[in-house]
């Protein structure tokens, strides 16, 4: 069972890898970060793209690079905001799923912006793409405030969790 597992996951991290080369990155070419990883658009804020002040999220920035035909994204508002469901059309996808626990890939938020106002935004996990260390978001995209010049990067990645 563990092989079938095993094979399982190497397939769907290889599709998972092959659907975002085909998306468009802001910043540079898609990558992959690390197993379970792929960037699949990232950019830096600037206010060239729209106005941003101490009010602007990254989910505002996200849909003026929407309406600018920049990007491609799909989602819902829950209860803790916005949920991206898709980015160029490639989906969070269910792996495996009990009901205590929970694999599969997912869209994730990565920042350079890991505090302000003294107010922290990210995790520790983190990786480097294109010279600069991105951190984890603890917050949605609804909720990231969105500060000129730090880059931000939504990330298709492999999550598991139990509960």
């Amino acid at each position: 069972m563990k092989k079938i597992l095993t094979a399982l996951v190497t397939i769907m991290t290889a599709l998972a890898f092959s659907g975002c080369a085909d998306a468009p990155i802001a910043d540079g070419g898609n990558t992959e970060i690390g197993q379970g990883y792929s960037i699949c658009y990232a950019f830096t804020a600037s206010s060239d793209v729209t106005e941003i002040n101490d009010k602007t999220v990254m989910k505002d920035y996200m849909d003026a690079l929407g309406g600018d035909g920049l990007l491609e994204f799909d989602g819902y508002d829950g209860d803790f905001g916005f949920y991206i469901t898709s980015v160029y059309g490639i989906t969070s996808r269910v792996v495996a799923s009990t009901p205590n626990s929970y694999t599969g890939y997912d869209w994730a938020v990565y920042t350079t912006l890991t505090e302000l106002d003294g107010a922290p935004y990210t995790s520790d996990d983190a990786f480097i793409y294109g010279g600069v260390t991105l951190y984890k978001s603890s917050y949605g995209v609804s909720g990231l405030p969105c500060v000129e010049g730090h880059t931000y990067a939504l990330v298709y990645e492999l999550s598991s969790m139990s509960w």
